[in-house]
């Protein structure tokens, strides 16, 4: 059943994450115009800062939570010999569980500061663009990250039957 679950969960991560794709493709274009604009008709455009800052902050939210669940993170694996044995198990899914804890109440917080930004009127310097849908958007990515982090504890507490003779 959990396998079911991230599967379904990968799919869904996998659709924001082209979302991600596409402010990336979106950024390009505006560096292009940027450039041109600035070098060739001596017409710089001011708000490409802001807008490149508010686009790799939607770029590394929409992709942070596919790339947890498709363990594409770096990984330093230096107990991983003795820790896949079945005894260790359980360290293996509160290390996760732990994680998915500590990164819910980050989203926790981060979604906070973002309705405080939504209630202040908080904006950029010079386009005036509000800042609250982007730090919901990462209050969001974190939550979801986090949901990953439970649903690895949990495959690693409960494994299927085709991890349990992989185990043995």
């Amino acid at each position: 059943m959990l396998a079911q679950i991230e599967r379904w969960f990968e799919r869904i991560l996998r659709f924001i994450a082209y979302g991600g794709g596409l402010v990336l493709a979106g950024l390009m274009l505006l560096v292009i115009y940027e450039i041109t604009m600035r070098y060739f008709f001596g017409r710089p455009f001011r708000g490409g800062y802001e807008l490149t800052e508010l686009a790799m902050s939607l770029i590394v939210a929409l992709g942070f939570p596919y790339t947890a669940i498709t363990r594409g993170h770096v990984t330093v694996d230096l107990l991983g010999r003795w820790l896949d044995m079945p005894v260790f198990r359980w360290l293996t899914a509160l290390v996760h569980l732990a994680g998915a804890a500590f990164l819910a109440y980050v989203a926790w917080r981060a979604w906070l500061y973002a309705a405080g930004s939504l209630r202040w009127s908080d904006v950029t310097n010079m386009m005036r663009i509000p800042k609250h849908p982007f730090q919901f958007a990462v209050a969001i990515s974190l939550g979801l990250f986090a949901l990953v982090l439970a649903l690895e504890g949990l495959k690693t507490l409960f494994p299927s039957s085709a991890e349990r003779q992989e185990i043995k």
